[in-house]
Formats: structure tokens, sequence, C-alpha cells
């Protein structure tokens, strides 16, 4: 999982959410929970993958970004698409950072809804 800070943040999160959704986990190395959330998000990557991009954020070193998003908790999360901060939450429950993902990634599809319709009848 990449590490955005203050300065890379404009590229690395806000113009890169234009593509896909950006996942912005802000942590601390001396927080449990947020090695926790760290690794829970590593773990779920792959299967976001090409529909959505992780990335951390140490919240002692980046203080002001933090504070822009209201991050006051750790583990903080704030998912930004189309340049925009969509959704934040602190915690680290897996099934709900699934959950709050879900709500803003969009699903993956292999078969067109209509793939059925154009089959012949004889």
């Amino acid at each position: 999982m990449k590490i955005v800070n203050d300065a890379s943040f404009q590229s690395d999160v806000i113009d890169a959410s234009q593509r896909n959704p950006v996942v912005v986990c802000f942590a601390a190395e001396w927080s449990h929970p947020s090695q926790s959330a760290v690794a829970s998000l590593e773990q779920m990557e792959s299967s976001y993958a090409g529909r959505a991009t992780f990335v951390t954020m140490d919240f002692d070193e980046n203080q002001h970004t933090a504070d822009r998003y209201g991050v006051s908790v750790m583990p903080g999360f704030v998912v930004f698409a189309d340049s925009q901060p969509r959704d934040g939450w602190s915690g680290v429950y897996a099934d709900t950072i699934r959950e709050k993902l879900d709500q803003v990634i969009p699903r993956s599809s292999s078969t067109p809804s209509n793939a059925g319709d154009r089959t012949q009848r004889r």
C-alpha cells in the first residue's frame, strides 16, 4: 500500500480519485488499532484491484491533512471519489470497512446484464 503525505496528497489522492476511488487510512506507528487497520486494508486491496486505490498517511506527520478532513481518531478513513471526500469513519472493523467501501466503489461485473437477451429461439 502506498504511503502518502501532505505534499503528495493532491496528486496521489485528489487527482487520482478522478480515475478510481481512493481510500485513505490515517494511522500512527504507535497505535496498535492503526496497524491492524492497515493490515486489513492490505488484505482487502486485491479484491478491489482496478476499482480502488488504497493509501496510508502517518497521522502524526501529516496533521494538516488530517485536520482538514476532520480526522481526530485513529485509525481514521476517508474515501475520495471525483476529487471529493465521499465518506469518513474511524475504527478497525473489517466488515465496516468493506460495507463503507462497497457504498462508494463500484462492483465489478464480468457478464453484461443483458447478455441472455440476445439468444435466438427456434
